[in-house]
């Protein structure tokens, strides 16, 4: 195992030395390693702290004379924060016997590239002179805008005394179908673009990532961090074991097959049956209140 640990070199790095806010960044991860061992690189699924991230470009293993094998990858990233630096670094999973063992790299700096001056250099004075000034409105009737705000809100007290369980159960009903039709786009967009191919397996593991999360949105249960073991206990549905092995087989072992877009279809179908189930729960609760 030690030998196993000493033949790992990963490296990773900023393409930049600052960005603006917004703007794309790109970090750079390399991964040398024995030809035997296999290395598995973070989706862009998982959260990165303020960075945000858009797209992951993987590129094919190059393995030298010498049994040392070369992966690399791509993550372009987005930060919206005012701090002056921030720093990343990305671990890699190598798999063992048993388990996978985490390496990452060490830490890289990015600095914030500023528009605008710093605040102690501006002047003041000369700015609020350049701000115009609108002239003045007329203030409305105080007595009248009372009377009439007082009004919308006992008309709007009546509507959800009458009317309150059946509204807060049309805008829950509502949100769940928009979730349900943001997940279905998604998944199925993903599901017509994966293939026995680089591009089409990293499709295969966003499809099941997203799958996950959605299914913990709709059910507030952590399936995003759970084994497939955990999955199984808590979604009593009989093709889920069988599924997700297929899929992980693909993912992990290159097993692809006409069987592993069955089982994506499969998935699709469970995530429904969710949907429905959770529609169903508030319409119960409506029913008993």
């Amino acid at each position: 195992m030690m030998q196993q640990e000493q033949a790992i070199r990963v490296q990773g790095r900023f393409l930049e030395d600052s960005a603006k806010i917004g703007q794309d960044i790109h970090y750079v991860l390399r991964v040398s390693h024995t030809a035997q061992q296999e290395i598995f690189f973070p989706s862009i699924n998982q959260t990165y702290g303020v960075f945000k991230p858009i797209k992951k470009d993987y590129f094919p293993t190059k393995t030298t004379d010498g049994n040392i094998s070369v992966d690399s990858a791509v993550y372009t990233f987005r930060q919206f924060t005012i701090q002056d630096y921030q720093t990343l670094r990305i671990p890699v999973a190598i798999q063992t016997e048993q388990d996978c063992t985490f390496v990452s790299a060490a830490q890289d700096t990015i600095y914030l590239k500023r528009l605008m001056p710093n605040a102690k250099q501006v002047n003041i004075d000369s700015l609020i002179q350049t701000i115009p000034i609108s002239p003045l409105k007329p203030k409305p009737d105080l007595r009248n805008l009372t009377l009439g705000a007082f009004s919308i809100l006992i008309a709007l007290g009546l509507i959800y005394w009458l009317l309150g369980n059946r509204i807060r159960q049309g805008f829950k009903l509502y949100l769940l179908w928009r979730k349900n039709l943001e997940f279905r786009r998604a998944y199925q967009r993903l599901m017509r673009n994966i293939s026995n191919s680089t591009k089409g397996l990293q499709n295969l593991e966003n499809a099941a990532a997203l799958w996950k999360n959605y299914l913990e949105q709709m059910t507030d249960i952590p399936f995003a961090t759970f084994t497939t073991t955990e999955m199984v206990d808590n979604l009593p549905d009989k093709r889920l074991e069988k599924t997700l092995q297929e899929v992980d087989s693909a993912i992990y072992g290159g097993n692809f097959s006409a069987r592993t877009l069955e089982a994506i279809k499969v998935l699709l179908e469970i995530a429904e049956t969710v949907y429905l189930q959770e529609r169903a729960k508030i319409n119960q609760e409506v029913k008993r209140s």
